[in-house]
């Protein structure tokens, strides 16, 4: 519907101004009744379908505002139309008023409940379902745009007119490269911020780095803050409505693993679209091409080179003679945007006339069809050869070095590895062959692949390699343990030069700079519990290995059983027990006992989870025996708090009590705030177990303020789980439904499957102490299914705990006393569990 037609459709609705003749009657007259029935329902049906219309055609617009009194008016012919009331809080969630939104969905089920004591169709509740989750989401991730969009403006209208169409699933911006892709993908999406026609959001996925196919899911997960491999990946997505800005498929389009991984993406996640930028297609059923030309040569293009020639000479402004060298380099380029703005960066050292005269002395290589040019440098390569040969031979020398960094760098790094001269280096920025953004310096992916190819030339690569792999060795060395907020915003800002440099130092064997990194990876990635990416990274570069000469003997077994305690924090527990088998197997050299040490603790772990909670007690004396003779003071600790754990799993909590406040001691001396702030948790926990509510609720509340100040999500998570099972237990339901249900947010964006059980089984809880037992089953439900799915015992008897307690609150004594006599037979039952099923059963607590 064009806007004309709108247009006419909207001053037919206003001509409906209620029922026709309303008020009106003629006594004793049937047949005249009759009649007007019929009249007043067949403009009711003609009302009705011009407003559902213009609803939806707005609505494929973007102009949510305007589209709301309309769903209104659907709403007031028929409250119970379900089709107008999605519409409405659609409308609602997309104009950015979600809370409205949410309150329509409210009053809509409370409507049906009234009139027909029915819910909402699925459809409707999965809609508020993505409302509310679009509410505690960030709106977009895209990164800021260097310059101003020139000669562009129809294009963008066009993108934007097939993005609104809903039979349009993937769209590719297809062009040679340098034309400007990215630039136009982003200055269409960013307009579609305000509108918020992607109820859950826009996430850019750059795909500069990305080799393979099977890379892919990996990047995505990271735009998005899912660490997750690619099934979870895909389930997460299923209910998005999203728009993936994925950029620079090119080097990618090609491989098999990318249009499988597509095709899944799309069948299981309806309601998302793709915009690819890509120098070729993607060759899928779904995608529709939007062809990226080079600008206009006589009217954008010359716009574009003054307003990059004035970055360099901020008073530029061409003469007769400049304006016919401009258009002569334009035309030379063909009006390639990159081209362009490179031509312009070298009028710092030469007046435009010479620019033009040097450009037509290899012209033909723009074009060139020689064997040995590479595909990809084909378009570009005269403009970067022409800047290559404006270098000195120290310049040249370091641009090709450059190319050795990921994702950028900043001035020392390029000192130290690629011996750069800072007065070089702005140099390449002001000839636009280095980019200065925020602190950081960048090559754009084309100029760094001509570069790349440039230093393989000089027989340097190896050294350079060498070189990197140790700097960012010794810079992750800098950050300490890994584990401080400071530390781990250093890290996350290099990160892909640091992943550069582990596989690198994995595939050539280094195993100084493996065995310098392997620690810190494994603290950064546990901290930020992003457990799934740590396994990833450490995974591949396992994988990179050569089989010889052979590592350090203690390396392989420590570099597994990180690996493995990784798998435990995921809930992964039969991949963690696998991996620690290969680990065993792999212990040699002096280093053995002391990593045994710490392989039986992660052992414990597992058998703790399993309910075996003697043999954990033994594994972890062991390793505790272990660590002490080693003198690993960090094996101490955790055999000293593990053992604890254990303790009070037994109900011994004396002997709990004793370790985790010597663990305290230790931390506070070593000056560990996160650990010490897990000790804390712990004894409320234990204090919460002995019905000493007021001394736990003082430990909780100082655990979570020394992890909010260590930014520690996991941690805090944990905290406030525990929290809330205690508030419930003091009687403040509301309070205990806050911090149980933040909890299970924050447990679930970390992929924390026994996080999100506890934090199900204390609402479930809630939920019995509210008498709202329908919810209560649903949370019981779920969170027996999650735990029976990670294979965790203990959580599966403390769920069937709360079944009992629910059976109970509904007079259902035949199936408590099933439940009880289960529970109370089971080795694997904790003792604050045992003594709560007991009272329940009015028994005493053996």
């Amino acid at each position: 519907m064009d806007e004309a037609t709108l247009a006419e459709v909207e001053t037919a609705v206003a001509l409906y101004q209620g029922d026709f003749m309303a008020g009106f009657s003629l006594r004793d007259n049937q047949a005249f009744e009759e009649w007007l029935l019929l009249q007043q329902e067949r403009y009711r049906q003609m009302a009705t379908q011009l407003l559902r219309r213009l609803v939806q055609s707005l609505m494929h617009r973007g102009h949510n505002g305007r589209a709301l009194p309309y769903a209104d008016q659907l709403i007031q012919l028929n409250p119970l139309n379900e089709t107008a009331q999605q519409q409405k809080m659609l409308l609602l969630a997309r104009d950015g008023q979600l809370a409205a939104a949410l309150a329509q969905y409210q009053t809509y089920h409370n409507l049906l409940a009234e009139e027909l004591g029915v819910e909402p169709m699925a459809e409707t509740k999965a809609l508020a379902e993505r409302i509310r989750h679009a509410s505690q989401s960030p709106r977009h991730n895209l990164p800021p745009t260097p310059t101003t969009l020139i000669g562009r403006e129809a294009l963008v209208a066009e993108l934007l007119g097939k993005l609104n169409n809903p039979a349009c699933r993937v769209l590719t911006l297809v062009g040679t490269g340098g034309v400007g892709k990215t630039s136009l993908a982003l200055e269409a999406v960013r307009s579609l911020i305000p509108t918020g026609y992607f109820l859950n959001g826009l996430r850019f996925v750059s795909l500069a780095e990305t080799a393979t196919g099977k890379a892919i899911p990996h990047e995505l997960a990271v735009a998005l803050g899912l660490p997750l491999a690619p099934p979870q990946l895909l389930a997460e997505l299923a209910e998005k409505e999203m728009l993936l800005l994925l950029d620079n498929m090119e080097q990618v389009a090609e491989d098999p693993d990318t249009a499988v991984f597509l095709a899944d993406l799309l069948h299981k996640a309806p309601l998302v679209k793709l915009l690819v930028t890509s120098r070729q297609r993607l060759q899928l059923h779904e995608e529709q091409l939007l062809p990226v030309p080079n600008l206009d040569v006589a009217t954008s293009a010359p716009v574009l080179f003054k307003q990059a020639a004035q970055k360099v000479l901020p008073h530029f402004a061409p003469t007769a003679v400049e304006a016919e060298a401009i258009a002569d380099i334009c035309q030379s380029v063909a009006g390639l945007p990159l081209a362009i703005e490179l031509a312009a960066g070298w009028l710092r050292h030469m007046p435009c006339t010479a620019v033009a005269t040097e450009l037509h002395h290899s012209l033909a290589l723009l074009t060139s069809s020689l064997r040995n040019v590479p595909e990809r440098h084909r378009s570009m390569t005269a403009v970067f050869d022409h800047s290559w040969a404006l270098l000195t031979p120290p310049q040249r020398q370091l641009l090709a070095r450059l190319a050795i960094f990921h994702g950028g760098f900043t001035l020392p790094a390029a000192q130290a590895i690629a011996r750069a001269d800072w007065v070089d280096v702005i140099i390449l920025l002001e000839q636009s062959l280095v980019r200065h953004e925020e602190g950081r310096y960048t090559l754009h992916p084309l100029l760094r692949q001509y570069a790349w190819g440039r230093l393989a030339d000089s027989g340097e690569q190896a050294a350079l390699s060498h070189a990197h792999a140790h700097f960012w060795a010794a810079y992750l060395a800098e950050q300490g343990d890994g584990k401080s907020g400071k530390a781990r915003t250093s890290i996350q800002a290099e990160l892909p030069n640091l992943r550069a440099a582990w596989l690198w130092a994995a595939e050539g064997g280094d195993a100084a700079v493996l065995a310098q990194m392997l620690p810190l990876w494994h603290n950064f990635f546990s901290v930020e519990s992003r457990f799934a990416e740590g396994i990833t990274l450490l995974q591949a570069g396992w994988e990179r290995l050569p089989t010889s000469p052979p590592l350090p003997a203690s390396l392989p077994a420590d570099w597994l059983g990180r690996m493995a305690r990784m798998h435990i924090h995921l809930g992964q527990l039969s991949s963690a027990q696998a991996l620690l088998q290969q680990a065993y197997a792999l212990l040699d050299g002096p280093e053995a006992p002391k990593l045994r040490g710490i392989l039986m603790g992660h052992e414990a772990i597992i058998t703790f989870h399993k309910g075996e909670f003697g043999q954990a007690v033994i594994l972890a004396q062991e390793s505790l025996a272990l660590a002490t003779a080693a003198d690993d003071l960090d094996g101490q600790i955790f055999g000293v708090s593990f053992l604890g754990s254990c303790y009070k799993a037994l109900g011994q909590y004396a002997e709990a009590k004793n370790c985790f406040t010597q663990a305290v001691a230790l931390y506070e001396a070593t000056g560990d705030d996160l650990g010490r702030a897990m000790m804390l948790n712990n004894l409320g926990n234990l204090a919460q177990a002995q019905g000493e509510f007021v001394v736990a609720q003082t430990f909780y509340l100082a655990c979570i303020s020394l992890f909010r100040v260590q930014n520690h999500g996991y941690g805090a998570a944990t905290a406030l789980a525990n929290a809330g099972r205690l508030a419930q237990k003091l009687g403040d339901l509301e309070q205990a439904e806050i911090l149980l249900q933040e909890s299970l947010l924050l447990k679930k964006e970390q992929k924390d499957n026994r996080g999100v059980v506890v934090a199900l089984i204390g609402l479930a809880d809630v939920a019995v102490a509210a008498a709202n037992f329908p919810a209560a089953q649903q949370y019981t439900a779920e969170g027996m299914a999650l735990a029976q799915l990670i294979g965790d015992i203990k959580l599966q008897l403390e769920v069937q705990v709360v079944q009992a307690t629910l059976a109970h609150a509904q007079g259902d004594m035949a199936t408590t006393q099933q439940f009880a006599a289960v529970l109370l037979a089971h080795p694997a039952l904790t003792q604050e569990a045992r003594v709560q099923i007991s009272s329940l059963m009015g028994v005493a607590s053996g």
